[in-house]
């Protein structure tokens, strides 16, 4: 994906969540994040929103449009559709090389926050959709679930900056485990994941593996998500080898 498709699927992950919202109960609860209300979700991400939208400006010199916290439910969705379109207009605004602050420790780019932004949207516009609608969400393009499977690896190996990732972690229990992962609609999405003593390391391919989870990529990726699958998903070998990656991912 280039920056300028990014933004677009930002944009767009963005405005179905604002629909979920405006559609839904503020009080429902979010199945896959049980300690939020859909109101809370939607607090989440439009903060998620106002945040990057001034760590971009910061980044640019462009002047901080400012917001507040303090919303009614009832004016969620306005809120959240106006720090929505802060956080695109933002995005647009810087080229993908900008200098910007980020909390990977290598990566500053205003790509990096393009890409944040695409996973959280897309996983936060699933939880949305389910708390909205009771139990149906849209599924995720192949190329941006492809990417965002991705980015888990990249999330994991950084888990000290985001603890988020990584609540439960057992290194112990490590030794060699390994999970395949194999696309049966996208041609370049298969990975070998091997948890090892010193961490998690993920290559692309198939080979032989402890447990090998086949299916659609966007089933996958809301799989390793602890998000439910929309389609059949098949599970070759251990299911204690997915439990164990669990305890080294982990996003709420």
């Amino acid at each position: 994906m280039d920056y300028a498709q990014r933004i677009d699927a930002v944009a767009a992950e963005l405005s179905a969540i604002v629909s979920a919202v405006a559609a839904g109960d503020p009080s429902a609860r979010v199945p896959t994040c049980p300690d939020f209300s859909l109101d809370d979700l939607a607090a989440h991400v439009g903060e998620f929103c106002g945040f990057y939208s001034h760590v971009l400006c910061e980044g640019t010199g462009r002047p901080k449009t400012p917001y507040s916290t303090e919303v009614d439910p009832e004016g969620r969705a306005a809120w959240l559709a106006e720090l929505a379109g802060h956080l695109v207009t933002e995005l647009r605004a810087a080229g993908p090389e900008q200098e910007v602050w980020t909390w990977h420790p290598t990566d500053h780019t205003a790509t990096f926050v393009a890409r944040r932004a695409n996973h959280e949207t897309a996983i936060h516009r699933v939880d949305a959709q389910l708390a909205a609608t009771g139990g149906a969400a849209e599924v995720a393009p192949a190329a941006l679930a492809a990417d965002g499977i991705e980015e888990v690896f990249m999330l994991a190996a950084t888990a000290a900056a985001d603890p988020r990732t990584a609540g439960r972690r057992e290194p112990d229990a490590r030794h060699g485990q390994t999970l395949g992962l194999e696309a049966t609609d996208h041609e370049a999405a298969a990975w070998l994941i091997r948890l090892d003593a010193g961490g998690m390391r993920a290559a692309r391919g198939t080979g032989p593996a402890d447990l090998t989870l086949r299916g659609t990529v966007s089933d996958l990726e809301m799989t390793l998500y602890q998000r439910p699958a929309r389609g059949p998903l098949e599970r070759i070998g251990d299911p204690a080898v997915l439990d164990l990656f669990y305890r080294e991912f982990t996003f709420a």
